[in-house]
């Protein structure tokens, strides 16, 4: 059995990555997405140290911020904030601190959104910490995948089968999930389930973590819908009948509550990347942060979701529409780095 585990998102972190590198590519958008990411930066050192990753070009606009003791700035050659994706995943080896690298290759480097070189910092985040880092068999991203620290994970086909990530991992569909199974098997991993995710999604060939959010061993949130009749509808209700009648690596079935989205008549935003997701939520020490997209009925009925099932912290809805427009959400910006069991 692997010694490398991938801990659940609600266990203890020692510090939490973020990046202050607003891309050029947010055009009229800069600075409202500058505000809003200030605010979830502010907002997760509120309960727990951020290392806080900037440009050396941004590094006096960064301390001029004044985001206080619990920000660490930190020098370095990052050039997006999607950290969820472009840095490693924080695991632990024997109780002690490695990174595992997924070989990112930005989302497939897709038309929308080509590869950077800014986008390959495993490495240098391992280094930096001066602890191992180990490389993965496939290519892959945090965001593919939703975790329960205890050998279980979901992720989507339309992502980890994407030729434009893993290409030769067998003839058949089966073959593929097989191979990458076993892949997964060399960090702990002994049950992948597999839902379908969305293969038009723009940038990231449709993460799981957009919908799927773990609470608690055996059981999770999963976003609804509210248009049955489409065909994004009938999919994501195959999706939850498909992980209700799941079973986790420990053999308990699957608890899956509903979460339904905001409505399109309170959105700010139509775009297509536009990604209004509650559950797309960072688990921080004692809260839990995610956006608030203005429908007063949604929005107060994710906070009590999400409120029930981490009743010992604090739910933070904050104002994303801006970041939200480029896709991603509260979950895509931050990385945990868990507490290791020995120093």
């Amino acid at each position: 059995m692997s010694s490398i585990r991938i801990p659940a998102e609600w266990e203890p972190h020692s510090a939490c990555f973020m990046s202050w590198a607003v891309h050029r590519e947010w055009g009229s958008y800069t600075d409202e997405v500058r505000r809003e990411l200030r605010e979830v930066i502010s907002a997760v050192a509120d309960h727990e140290p951020v290392r806080l990753l900037v440009p050396p070009d941004l590094l006096a606009d960064a301390k001029q911020q004044g985001f206080g003791g619990n920000v660490e700035i930190i020098p370095a050659p990052v050039d997006d904030i999607w950290m969820r994706d472009i840095l490693p995943t924080y695991a632990l080896r024997n109780g002690e601190l490695c990174t595992i690298d997924w070989n990112f290759n930005g989302w497939g480097s897709s038309k929308t959104r080509s590869t950077r070189p800014g986008d390959r910092l495993a490495g240098l985040m391992a280094a930096s910490l001066s602890i191992p880092s180990v490389c993965a068999p496939i290519v892959a991203e945090g965001g593919a995948f939703a975790t329960d620290g205890q050998g279980t994970v979901i992720t989507t086909k339309s992502c980890l089968l994407n030729p434009s990530r893993n290409p030769a991992f067998g003839r058949t569909e089966e073959e593929q999930m097989h191979a990458i199974g076993r892949a997964l098997a060399v960090f702990g991993i002994s049950k992948v389930i597999w839902l379908e995710g969305d293969p038009h999604e723009p940038i990231t060939s449709g993460h799981v973590d957009g919908y799927v959010l773990f609470t608690a061993n055996g059981r999770i949130l999963v976003e609804g819908v509210d248009l049955e009749e489409s065909l994004g509808g009938r999919r994501r209700q195959i999706e939850i009948d498909t992980l209700r009648g799941q079973r986790d690596g420990k053999g308990r079935k699957l608890t899956v509550n509903v979460v339904l989205p905001p409505r399109e008549r309170y959105l700010r935003f139509s775009n297509e990347a536009f990604a209004p997701c509650y559950l797309n939520a960072y688990i921080a020490n004692g809260a839990v942060l995610t956006g608030r997209f203005g429908d007063p009925e949604r929005d107060e009925a994710a906070y009590q979701a999400l409120q029930n099932v981490f009743p010992t912290r604090t739910v933070r809805m904050l104002c994303i529409d801006h970041i939200a427009s480029g896709g991603g959400g509260v979950h895509c910006l931050t990385k945990e780095v868990p507490e290791a069991l020995r120093a």
